[in-house]
């Protein structure tokens, strides 16, 4: 039979791997969101600028 304490080691080291492997993609997937949404609040603004530049149309839905 192994060791208690190796088992427990081991066990520990896998799981603190786990979590720092898990915040690490956390951290890429909130990077990756914040761009993301900044990118469509810049489409946004630039679409609202469009429209404002269009002419009006006379015959509107």
């Amino acid at each position: 039979m192994k060791n208690v304490g190796e088992l427990v080691r081991t066990s520990m080291q896998k799981r603190n791997l786990a979590i720092e492997r898990f915040r690490l993609k956390q951290t890429e997937f909130m990077e990756a969101k914040k761009q993301i949404t900044r990118e469509i609040e810049e489409a946004r603004a630039l679409w609202a600028s469009t429209l404002k530049q269009i002419p009006e149309q006379p015959f509107k839905y």
